[in-house]
């Protein structure tokens, strides 16, 4: 009678160590995507002088497209074979998160002034945290 409980706390016990490695991974490799997305905004934005927003755009396609081969081979380490249907659910919840960081430039940058580099920080911190849990739970579930 206690063994379904025992095999429940093992699972349990088992999926916190997966998501804690998938975790570290995720910061870890992630800093690739998130390189990529800030020097694409910072060349677009202070060298070429596109605006923000265009820049912050183009920014983040080429980030998403590097950040979802990252987070599906080296992160989640999911194999499947539907990596079209990945990328279609992968950019689905990242345009979530976009939607968010817009959101926080837009305050941080036009309503409150802030340097738009030290607001791209904020608004992906908030991003990163949100596509961690996005990607895990609706992405490269098993």
């Amino acid at each position: 009678m206690l063994e379904p409980i025992a095999d429940l706390g093992t699972e349990l016990t088992s999926a916190k160590k997966q998501t804690r490695n998938q975790a570290i991974r995720y910061v870890l490799w992630g800093l690739i995507s998130v390189v990529v997305n800030f020097v694409t905004f910072y060349l677009m934005n202070r060298v070429l002088r596109v605006e923000y927003q265009v820049a912050n755009a183009t920014a983040w396609v080429v980030s998403v497209q590097v950040a979802f081969w990252v987070d599906r081979l080296l992160v989640f380490k999911h194999h499947s074979a539907h990596p079209i249907r990945e990328m279609g659910k992968f950019y689905g919840t990242r345009i979530a998160t976009y939607l968010i960081e817009t959101f926080v430039l837009w305050i941080g940058i036009s309503l409150i002034g802030t340097p738009a580099v030290i607001t791209k920080i904020v608004g992906q911190g908030c991003a990163l945290i949100g596509n961690f849990f996005l990607s895990k739970l609706f992405v490269f579930r098993k």
